[in-house]
């Protein structure tokens, strides 16, 4: 019964407890509607040195420093408390949005990080939203590695959008996996046949490889010293299978070229129709 007894009063003190900080919380709030922020930032700093109320309802109160900092010119201050406030939990999307901007403004890719990735666990409502923002994020900043894991997500939610795919090539292709990078550039034009960016660096990869196998193929016989016919036909027959994987980047690099005329891919088009003895196309192309 004691034990019963104590459980109800600890519980009763919960509640008391809760109320005064909803209570003081409202009164800050009030200051700070009003933008008088100083006033409001001192009443917020007090309740989050006193001993009351739980861990979310003290995130609304450092969320809320972070704002008046802000406000204030603190900038420094905003984040720190911005970021305590995402830590312990808070559900306030200005916050995270006010404090990402922030992180925008003065181009620090961690701290961007950061706010989605603590929005992503504290806000599931917005989870998608979120992860599609994390995408761009490492799209932008060149982290390939973490890109990969958020792209599979993307494309088991939207299979039918070619940026995910588009996302998940460049990342296989500046992590050398270059025959991971061809197969989801081609699902990314197979969604939209005329993406130009998806097309040139398809049509790139393709190209180069076959042109340096012709380069290579024509060094390597004009350094036989006495050449047979038997060489001859074949260093002919390698530079007609070149040729003809040259080819096969034609119709991409015509597309990215319509759509985005680019030197890199006039200068692949002009030597492709010409080692393919297409003079008279090349020449729209010199």
């Amino acid at each position: 019964m004691k034990r019963i007894l104590t459980s109800v009063l600890v519980l009763f003190s919960l509640i008391l407890n809760a109320q005064d900080f909803d209570s003081e919380l409202n009164k800050a709030n009030s200051k700070f509607f009003e933008k008088n922020y100083q006033e409001a930032l001192t009443d917020y700093q007090k309740l989050v040195d006193s001993d009351i109320g739980d861990e979310m309802q003290r995130s609304w109160a450092f969320g809320y420093i972070g704002v008046c900092q802000q406000e204030l010119g603190n900038i420094e201050e905003a984040k720190k408390n911005y970021r305590k406030a995402m830590e312990m939990g808070t559900p306030g999307p200005s916050f995270y949005s006010k404090c990402l901007a922030i992180y925008k403004s003065e181009k620090d890719v961690n701290g961007q990080e950061f706010v989605l990735l603590a929005k992503k666990k504290n806000m599931p409502h917005d989870y998608r939203k979120v992860v599609k923002s994390l995408s761009y994020l490492y799209m932008n900043s060149k982290q390939f590695e973490k890109l990969l894991p958020v792209c599979d997500e993307l494309i088991e939610w939207y299979p039918s959008n070619h940026k995910y795919h588009y996302f998940k090539a460049v990342s296989y292709q500046q992590l050398n996996d270059i025959e991971s990078a061809k197969t989801e550039y081609r699902k990314a034009i197979e969604l939209k046949p005329d993406d130009a960016s998806s097309n040139m660096n398809l049509g790139m990869i393709l190209f180069l490889k076959a042109n340096s196998d012709f380069e290579e193929a024509i060094k390597s016989y004009e350094s036989l010293a006495k050449p047979t016919n038997d060489d001859y036909q074949k260093s002919k027959q390698k530079l007609t299978v070149y040729r003809k994987k040259m080819r096969e980047a034609e119709p991409m690099l015509l597309i990215a070229y319509k759509a985005k005329p680019n030197k890199n891919v006039k200068n692949a088009l002009y030597n492709l129709y010409y080692k393919c003895k297409d003079y008279k196309t090349a020449k729209e192309y010199k």
